[in-house]
């Protein structure tokens, strides 16, 4: 039986905790429904700085059932997302780095951190040099504070073996499904996935992301052309035509439009293309080649290969998972 330990401190977030103590309730009763608490695969701990009840963001207590100081060993602590306030909750459980950092000594205990969770980690020094995932909104905050992680927020999961980080915030299932076949088998994985109504074999985040459009720049002749852009991108121009827009040279304009953006011109626009895609898929009932055709492509294959580059997802495939219509 593994011991579980899943910490808890104000501005958490209640459902990571709760909805964690219900997957793994559920897999004990589903490896031995009749042994009567015999064979459990969790012993199941929430651990906080104090007995007191922490409040979570939404202002439900939460009450420990452990002392982090009571916590000598464990297999797998987690560590769910801070969902306010992010520097307040750092230093108000600036206590919690060293006992992370002391627990992190023995080889065999999983550290795993959900979404935002990934802070502690950070602050840490588990991430050094070392790929990780977390929420995509918090990629720029992450790579400024932490510039030495390789933030991968594509992947819903990175398991670097004793440290395991996971993706936005409902990744907690993915985290828990995946721990379960790796440690369990997939035939108990499985089954929580399908009493859980999860897809256990998703592995990026791709398929939900927004890439940002960076327009919080300063070089006004770029900006004209991604005004421009907005509103034109679906026309057939070439990068030279760009340039004379703003009147650069072909490459002087690209290298420029690069550097303001972080995007070639050529992505940028695929970018553009694809996301417009994305939202014909979700509202309309325009057929696939259609929507190619309406956003500036002839070749509905060659899309399609860009589609599933940004996606991970066919066109069509996107449309049954995010359509917001009921299609006949």
């Amino acid at each position: 039986m593994k011991k579980v330990v899943v910490l808890a401190f104000n501005n958490c977030l209640t459902s990571s905790i709760i909805g964690i103590l219900d997957v793994l309730a559920v897999s004990n009763i589903f490896n031995s429904p009749e042994s009567d608490g015999e064979n459990k695969l969790f012993d199941i701990q929430i651990a906080a700085i104090s007995l007191s009840p922490v409040m979570s963001f939404n202002a439900q207590p939460i009450h420990p059932t452990m002392t982090i100081e009571e916590i000598k060993s464990a297999d797998i602590i987690i560590i769910p997302p801070i969902m306010t306030n992010f520097e307040t909750v750092l230093d108000e459980n600036r206590v919690l780095i060293p006992w992370i950092k002391v627990h992190a000594k023995n080889s065999e205990t999983l550290i795993c951190s959900i979404c935002t969770g990934i802070f502690f980690l950070a602050e840490a020094g588990l991430l050094h040099q070392k790929s990780a995932t977390t929420n995509p909104m918090i990629t720029n905050l992450i790579a400024s504070r932490y510039p030495t992680i390789n933030l991968n927020v594509e992947e819903i999961l990175v398991d670097l073996g004793q440290v395991i980080t996971s993706g936005t915030t409902c990744a907690f299932v993915d985290l828990i499904i995946y721990l379960l076949e790796r440690d369990h088998g997939s035939n108990i994985a499985r089954q929580i996935a399908k009493l859980f109504l999860h897809d256990k074999n998703r592995r990026s985040q791709s398929p939900y992301l927004s890439p940002p459009v960076n327009k919080l720049h300063k070089d006004r002749e770029i900006l004209t052309v991604q005004t421009w852009l907005d509103k034109n991108f679906s026309n057939d121009f070439s990068i030279s035509q760009l340039a004379e827009r703003c009147h650069m040279s072909s490459r002087n304009f690209v290298r420029r439009f690069q550097d303001a953006t972080g995007e070639t011109p050529t992505s940028y626009i695929q970018i553009l293309r694809v996301e417009l895609a994305k939202k014909e898929l979700e509202a309309t009932q325009k057929t696939v080649s259609e929507i190619v055709y309406e956003i500036g492509y002839q070749d509905q294959k060659s899309f399609g290969r860009l589609f599933k580059k940004h996606t991970t997802l066919t066109p069509t495939e996107y449309r049954k998972r995010f359509s917001t219509r009921v299609f006949p």
